[in-house]
Formats: structure tokens, C-alpha cells, sequence
């Protein structure tokens, strides 16, 4: 594909950790660079000494972290790390505890996070903290509609947190990075996934963990609705697979459902999903196919495009459980996000941040975020 030249300096390494910091070093020198984005695949060094000390180290700042794959001009790999030089330099603001449910992080990013100026925020959380959700809400209550967010979830698909966020201190973990940037942006925001049954009232939650759909067993209800349109008998052990296919739905007004991806089975029937699932709100069951899938991902594109005429690049937060989900037909998604001269960059997140054409703020499961950086 012929690239439109770009003003954003882009590089990708094979190899992460303390291998990175040549390359890390290289594109922060460059005269226009004023910040560094960082999207690596997990590797042992990334938490170690001589790493976080080369972060430290480096003359701007890097926001970024660890994901199950990157993204690096339209193709996604288990294995590297891209670095993208910015224009305008960030301003970064680290939120620590992000799994304590009775801390209040707004008057952190509040007090140091952004400037009048600043059009667009990357966002990105540890996704195995607990608090994501009462964050995101924190952060909209602040910032409004006022500038763009897009980011997501880091980490790897261990059910443990670890270090996963990069800062000039360091690898940090259970913590939310916040970094505005004085960029223009535009973002599209979409998933594809299909009504398959319900809607069902949720008659009791606590957080990600769903116990009951009309007061019977989340579980039950679950299974029953995915047996009778998959053709697939549910069991605890095939749980994890089936689940792939079959995410849950919280409606919305005026917007797309919000995707919940259900992952583990408990002894009491219950489910806990990646994500908040609150109390009283009402969930469908939803299934997916490839192509409607793929086309989500293009409406998203050109939902980022199309109010930029030439766009410096475009960056794209997948869900990898969409890969997981698609498997070879990934490439056609990929394919779809790519059908532009732009660079395309990204990461395969765990859950995804970002506020959608509506005026949402929130965090997703399973969906397309599209975002298209531009000069001003």
C-alpha cells in the first residue's frame, strides 16, 4: 500500500524490553518528537531495572503500555513493539489504586492533566483493576465532551495484575495513565455484535459480577439462551470459548449497546465479566459473524475519518477478544481499519476507552475504536 508521508514518527522493533531502549532513544532524538507512544507486547524485562530506568532517562515523555498484541501499519503481532513519535508533547498524569473502590482520582487529573488547548486524551488502565468503571465516570463528570478520549485496557490475559503502564517512573500497575495531547482528532466507535435474545433485567450485581438475570442464575439464563441459538451445549469447562461468541449487551439510549464480555463461571451460578454490570440495568444476549464484525470495524474507520481531511495517523484500539473471535477472518478487520494512506498503529486491548459520537464516555468490551490524529 502507498503511505501518505507522515508527520509522526513511527518505528517498529521485533523485540520489547530493555531490546527496546535503542529504539526508544532513536525516535525520542528526533527534532520534532515531543512525546513518545509506546505500545509493546509483554516480555520479561519490561518491569526490570535498566528498563524503567531508560524511561526515566529519555528526554520526553512516553505514555503507552503492554498488550496481548500491536498493531503496526495495519498488521497485528504477539510479538514487538511500536513506538510513535508525537508532535506535541503530553501531558501525563499517573492515577495509583485503581482497584480501591473509596479513593476519588478527579482532582488528579484535574489539577495536572490538561491544558485549554488540549483536544485529545489517551487513556489507558491497567484492565485488571477493579475500579475502572467509578474511574471513567470520574473523568467524564470532569472533562465532559470537551476533548476526545481513546485508549484501553493493558495487560495480558493472566487474571493478575502486573506492571503494565509506562511512565517516565516506570512500569506501573493497578493505576489509570492520562496523558492530553495538543492534537485534533476524530473517533469512530462501533462492534458489530447482534441481538440473540432478552433484554433481561439485572435483579443483582456488585461490580463485574453478575449473579442474577431476573432473579434466576445469571448462569442459567446464559446458558439457555446460548443453547437454544448456537446449537452449542454450555458447560463450565467450555465456558471461556463459547463465551467468545455470545458477549452481553447493556442498552443504551440513542447508541450502540455497551459489549460485556463474560469469562468465568462461580460455584453460585454467577458470572463475572470484564466490566461493570450494574444493578438494574437491562442486558440482551448478543451473537456475532465475521462480516458484521468487519463491517463495524469500517463504520468505525470512516466514522474517524470522515471530518479529517488528511489525517497525520490512525490509531486503533481492537478488543482482542475480537481476534480471539474471528481468528483468520482478523485480517479482514485489520483490513477494513486499513483501507487508507495513513499509517495504522494500535494495540489488541482488554477492553476498550473511548467517547463515542453520542457524547458517551465509557468502557468497552469487544468493540472497534478508531481514532484519526491531525495537526492543527
Amino acid at each position: 500500500r502507498l503511505r501518505r508521508e507522515s508527520t509522526v514518527h513511527i518505528q517498529y522493533h521485533s523485540e520489547t524490553g530493555t531490546q527496546l531502549v535503542p529504539t526508544l532513544q532513536s525516535v525520542a532524538a528526533e527534532s520534532a518528537v515531543e512525546g513518545l507512544l509506546v505500545l509493546s507486547t509483554p516480555e520479561e524485562t519490561i518491569a526490570s531495572t535498566p528498563f524503567e530506568t531508560a524511561l526515566a532517562e529519555l528526554e520526553v515523555p512516553v505514555i503507552g503500555g503492554v498488550f496481548p498484541e500491536v498493531v503496526h501499519l495495519g498488521d497485528s503481532t504477539e510479538q514487538g513493539a511500536v513506538v510513535a513519535g508525537l508532535s506535541t508533547r503530553p501531558t501525563v498524569t499517573v492515577v495509583p489504586g485503581l482497584s480501591d473502590p473509596h479513593s476519588s482520582h478527579s482532582e488528579q487529573f484535574d489539577s495536572g492533566s490538561s491544558t485549554e488547548a488540549d483536544e485529545t486524551a489517551f487513556v489507558f488502565v491497567d484492565a485488571h483493576a477493579t475500579e475502572i468503571e467509578s474511574f471513567i465516570d470520574e473523568l467524564f463528570r470532569s472533562w465532559g465532551v470537551e476533548r476526545n478520549v481513546l485508549g484501553g485496557g493493558a495487560g495480558t490475559l493472566d487474571e493478575e495484575s502486573q506492571p503494565c503502564l509506562f511512565t517516565r517512573d516506570g512500569v506501573v500497575s493497578d493505576s489509570a495513565l492520562v496523558a492530553t495531547v495538543d492534537l485534533a482528532s476524530s473517533i469512530g466507535v462501533k462492534h458489530g455484535w447482534q441481538y440473540a435474545d432478552g433484554p433481561f433485567r439485572v435483579t443483582d450485581s456488585e461490580g463485574p459480577r453478575l449473579r442474577t438475570l431476573d432473579d434466576e442464575p445469571a448462569y442459567d439464563v446464559y446458558r439457555r439462551v446460548v443453547e437454544a441459538n448456537g446449537e452449542t451445549e454450555v458447560t463450565v469447562d467450555n465456558f471461556f470459548e463459547v463465551a467468545k461468541s455470545f458477549p452481553f449487551g447493556i442498552s443504551q439510549l440513542n447508541a450502540e449497546k455497551i459489549v460485556r464480555d463474560p469469562f468465568k463461571v462461580h460455584d453460585d451460578g454467577s458470572l463475572t465479566c470484564f466490566g461493570d454490570v450494574p444493578e438494574g440495568e437491562f442486558i440482551s444476549v448478543l451473537q456475532g459473524e465475521p462480516d458484521s464484525l468487519v463491517d463495524a470495524a469500517r463504520g468505525a474507520r470512516k466514522n474517524a475519518i470522515s471530518d479529517q481531511a488528511e489525517a497525520e495517523a490512525v490509531v486503533f484500539f481492537d478488543c482482542i477478544s475480537r481476534a480471539l473471535y474471528l481468528q483468520s477472518a482478523f485480517d479482514s478487520e485489520l483490513a477494513a481499519v486499513d483501507e487508507t494512506s495513513e499509517p495504522v498503529i494500535g494495540a489488541l486491548t482488554i477492553g476498550e476507552i473511548a467517547n463515542d459520537r453520542e457524547g458517551h464516555l465509557d468502557y468497552f468490551n469487544k468493540t472497534a475504536v478508531v481514532g484519526a490524529l491531525m495537526e492543527r
